[in-house]
Parts: C-alpha cells; sequence; structure tokens
C-alpha cells in the first residue's frame, strides 16, 4: 500500500503495478547471461530453497536511499557481500512477504508494516546457494536506529539512489572470489564507497533503477526530493 507515502513513491508504486514484469527484462538485459529460473533449476533436479528479501527505501539528509548490509566473513559461498536483508523461509511464515518482513526485523532490528511495502520483484535464482528469492520494496518515512544482529550483519550500507541513475553505474567490474580472493571475475556490478554491490543484489537493483526511471520524467530530481 502507497497511500499514505508521498506522490512520488505512489506514482512508482503504479508503475510497478502496471508494468513490473517489463523492468525485470530490462535487468536481464544488462546481465551478460541469463540465470535460470526455479522451474528450470527444479526441473534439472536441484534442491531450491525459498528465499524472500526487502529493499527498502529510507529518506536521509533529503534523498531517498536504498538500506542494503554486508554480510560478515564466514566460510559460505556470501561471505562479506554486500546484500539486500532476508532469508529463508520458515514454516512460521505465511507467505514469501512475512519472510522478508520477519528476516528483516531479525537482521536490523526494525519492524516494518505490510502497509509500508509497496511492490515486489522478479523471482531470482541463485545458482551458487540454490536459493529462489523473492524481493519485496518497503518504503520508510525516516531513518530508523538500527539495532542489528551482529551475526548476519557486519555493515549498514546506505546507497542513494541518485548514485545509482548513472548510465554508467552499473558497469563491468573485475570481483574477487575463493577462499583467498585468489579467483577474478569480470561482472556488471554497482560501487558505493569502498563496496562493490554485484550477484543477485545487483540485478534486484536494476530491476528498481529500470523502474525509477520510467516513472519519473527527471529520476535524479526525484530521487534528490523526498517531499
Amino acid at each position: 500500500m502507497a497511500e499514505h507515502h508521498p506522490t512520488s513513491i505512489q506514482d512508482l508504486a503504479n508503475r510497478f503495478a502496471e508494468d513490473g514484469v517489463s523492468f525485470g527484462k530490462m535487468a536481464d538485459a544488462k546481465m551478460p547471461f541469463t540465470r535460470p529460473s526455479k522451474s528450470e533449476a527444479l526441473a534439472q533436479g536441484f534442491h531450491v530453497r525459498l528465499a524472500a528479501v526487502l529493499l527498502t527505501l529510507v529518506p536521509s539528509q533529503g534523498q531517498w536511499c536504498l538500506v542494503l548490509m554486508k554480510r560478515p566473513e564466514y566460510p559460505g559461498v556470501h561471505s562479506g557481500q554486500i546484500s539486500i536483508p532476508g532469508g529463508e523461509v520458515e514454516a512460521e511464515d505465511t507467505d514469501n512477504l512475512s519472510t522478508a518482513l520477519r528476516e528483516f526485523e531479525e537482521e536490523m532490528g526494525v519492524m516494518v508494516s505490510r502497509d509500508d511495502v509497496i511492490a515486489d520483484l522478479t523471482e531470482r535464482y541463485i545458482p551458487p546457494s540454490n536459493f529462489a528469492v523473492k524481493p519485496f520494496i518497503a518504503v520508510l518515512d525516516r531513518m530508523p536506529m538500527w539495532k542489528v544482529d551482529s551475526k548476519e550483519v557486519a555493515e549498514v550500507v546506505v546507497v542513494p539512489v541518485a548514485d545509482l541513475l548513472p548510465d554508467d553505474a552499473l558497469r563491468n567490474t573485475a570481483i574477487k572470489m575463493g577462499k583467498d580472493q585468489n579467483q577474478e571475475i569480470h561482472l556488471p556490478a554497482y560501487r558505493f564507497e569502498d563496496h562493490i554491490i554485484w550477484g543477485a543484489t545487483a540485478i534486484m537493483i536494476a530491476e528498481f533503477v529500470a523502474a525509477w526511471k520510467k516513472t519519473f520524467p527527471d529520476p535524479v530530481a526525484t530521487a534528490l526530493d523526498v517531499r
């Protein structure tokens, strides 16, 4: 629901409702390869796990920002990466949105209401972890006090939307991988400060950016105005 949000956010929600599928395709077109869908992974015999994430818009210093997080270092495929808060579906969850809201509160220490959720994005299958992830977009009217779970969150990363809008914001980037960071691949990624935002997180953000650009005649001006 977007009725209690600023007009710009209501316009964004309406655009997602009208043209949401097209934005996912625009994001896919920016990637060098096509990821398999959840159904394709299941057909190939993979044990697909279900998850949901919450990409949250917040005002900060007069502009709209997206809230991301840095994962702690751990022995796993997403160690140290920039991600969107969220996690695996649990038996107690009534739907994917319940998962996203619960996980956001557990990781970030902030409760988000269903009424704050304005749209959803394309479900994405992530081969390295076998997760099929359903993203949602929420909007908060002020920057909250984060009370993060330090086991899950090493750092809260607040990225201005305006920084993601230039045509070259998503660009081919060398990414270090492997246990000793001795492997290198080149993939489209966003950079913010000393962070590299890549993989499924970058695709989800690219989908959001496509919607933002198609919604507003002046995307940058709108990003810099939270009224």
